[in-house]
């Protein structure tokens, strides 16, 4: 069984375009984010990976996303840490965050995401391509 597994992932791989090495943080990324599989992202792609995003980091389900909610889903410290701790906020929550009230709406995130796709899309094609993803620099 694993065998047929391990045929299965080469053969994605191989059609997707990928190395059969190991995909880096981004490229798994991508591949998350690139829900109709064109190696291309695009806005609405973006929007709805932010959807899922939010739905993740709200665990409460009241339609936020307190300060907390984000450390205990990024498993980042203890689920009692506070925005009021004395460890500094992540960057990308700051960046989500956009009124800086240690508080992430739908919104916001989508905002953010808006945002990042515009700053990624070095071609301003409106489309984020693998290698633009991929790149460092951001």
């Amino acid at each position: 069984m694993s065998r047929f597994i391990s045929a299965a992932a080469g053969a994605i791989v191989a059609v997707i375009g990928f190395s059969s090495a190991a995909f880096s943080y981004e490229e798994s990324r991508f591949l998350g984010i690139d829900s109709n599989a064109d190696n291309m992202i695009s806005a609405d792609e973006v929007d709805a990976y932010r959807t899922r995003l939010f739905s993740a980091y709200d665990l409460n389900g009241d339609g936020k996303v307190e300060y907390e909610e984000y450390v205990q889903a990024e498993n980042l410290r203890p689920s009692t840490a506070t925005a009021n701790s004395d460890v500094p906020i992540p960057d990308e929550y700051r960046e989500m965050d956009t009124d800086g009230d240690t508080v992430v709406t739908l919104e916001e995130i989508k905002a953010a995401g808006a945002l990042r796709l515009k700053a990624l899309d070095k071609d301003r094609d409106g489309l984020i391509s693998k290698d633009e993803f991929v790149s460092p620099g951001l």
